[in-house]
């Protein structure tokens, strides 16, 4: 199939608040602009984390450096006049608190703010954390869990946090759970719990901790509840699937689904089994979304033409079966990253780390997706031009179709990052 990118950002350097420029032929105009570029000081460092929107369009992130040392959340306010940047909590004002987050935030229904951080916590293998607003103004941080990386317990959270029905909290480790098995040299992760006690604390269990080959290794989303709550995510390596031409067996990754049964565990099989042939995705690099008839889309840094695909997943008679729905080639992206998210209008929004038509450095993408009569159609929204560059999480999309993100890098005389704004 033939692809054509029909919209790229100009070679012009970008400052705070200034509108990227697109070429005056461009068969579609989007306007776009850097809200907001860290410093790197008390602001924050290195946002590699997607972003989540309030009712009132305010947005909410963390970065993984910056503050006291271990990284920030920080809020983003719209004004008449722009944005306002504010840190609602650094990490590493305690021993024992969180260090390095690199994942979004959530929501809970009273308005506090959920996490985890890659690091830090009393063993430095990553924390669960709470934010919860105080009668100052303020917000106050609880470490609701801190992993171990032992005995069967998960190490480095690194994926966004997921509430069931009953507000309980669901999230992965990408290590720790079973080690040095199948693979998997620092652990094969698990998927863990946690659960609110009255008393105010939460209770942490470990549902499924992966075994590597020919099991699961290395989750690499973040999990999706369907309408039964049975919880489905991917791997990054695993499953039955031989990836590497050297021998080393760490398999390709897979499709996992985990059932509730009736004596209270979980009962964990594999849908799907990525693998190396035909073009198809393999090793899936981001977070999946459920659509309304039951298929599952992610996206891979590998596969498809070689940088990566987005992909579809749907049961079948025959069972479990892909469908590669765009094939990155290089100007229109590169090895996508993060969740992909959807607008008002149906269509699907992505990042991509790498690739791009502005540099020979290939900086990066924010792309959108849509399905036609066609077949599925890509439009390159931006492509970084090496002021700001590097996205390392999807984009998220408000009620009136905006797009935003961030960039873990931006060359600003100082190299830590900023937020994006996209009005497709």
């Amino acid at each position: 199939m033939r692809r054509t990118v029909l919209l790229t950002l100009g070679m012009l350097p970008l400052a705070l608040g200034m509108r990227l420029a697109f070429p005056p032929d461009a068969a579609e105009a989007s306007s776009s602009k850097i809200i907001y570029s860290f410093v790197g000081g008390a602001d924050g460092a290195y946002p590699e984390s997607d972003l989540i929107v309030d009712a009132a369009g305010n947005l909410y992130g963390t970065t993984n450096r910056g503050g006291t040392g271990c990284g920030t959340v920080f809020e983003l306010t719209r004004t008449k006049d722009g944005w306002t940047h504010q840190v609602l909590y650094s990490f590493g004002n305690a021993s024992s608190d969180g260090c390095g987050p690199t994942a979004g935030l959530v929501f809970d229904s009273a308005g506090n703010l959920y996490g985890t951080t890659a690091g830090g916590g009393s063993s430095g293998s990553g924390t669960v954390f709470k934010l919860a607003g105080n009668s100052h103004g303020g917000w106050t941080e609880s470490i609701l869990y801190s992993f171990t990386g032992s005995n069967g317990d998960g190490a480095s959270p690194n994926t966004d946090l997921v509430f069931d029905s009953q507000g309980n909290l669901y999230g992965t480790t990408s290590g720790g759970g079973q080690n040095y098995r199948g693979g998997c040299y620092s652990g094969c992760g698990i998927v863990f719990r946690l659960t609110p006690n009255s008393n105010g604390t939460w209770t942490e269990s470990t549902i499924y901790a992966f075994a590597g080959v020919p099991d699961g290794g290395n989750p690499a989303s973040s999990v999706v509840l369907d309408a039964n709550e049975n919880i489905y995510g991917t791997t990054a390596y695993g499953g039955t699937q031989t990836c590497d031409k050297g021998g080393h067996f760490s398999g390709c990754g897979s499709l996992y689904k985990l059932t509730p049964n009736s004596g209270g565990g979980w009962t964990e099989t594999l849908p799907y089994n990525f693998h190396r042939f035909q073009g198809t995705a393999r090793n899936p690099s981001g977070g999946l979304l459920f659509t309304a008839d039951g298929q599952i889309l992610g996206s891979s840094s590998i596969g498809g033409d070689g940088i990566g695909a987005v992909f579809k997943l749907e049961e079948t008679k025959k069972g479990w079966e892909q469908t590669v729905l765009y094939r990155f080639y290089g100007p229109d992206g590169a090895y996508p990253v993060g969740r992909l998210a959807v607008g008002p209008n149906g269509k699907f929004y992505g990042a991509t780390a790498g690739g791009g038509m502005n540099s020979y450095r290939y900086n990066g993408t924010v792309f959108e997706l849509e399905q036609t009569i066609a077949g599925w159609r890509e439009r390159v929204l931006l492509s970084a031009n090496g002021f700001a560059y590097n996205p390392q999480a999807g984009p998220t999309v408000d009620s009136q179709g905006r797009v935003y993100g961030t960039f873990a890098n931006s060359n600003n005389g100082s190299n830590f990052g900023a937020v994006y704004e996209i009005i497709p």
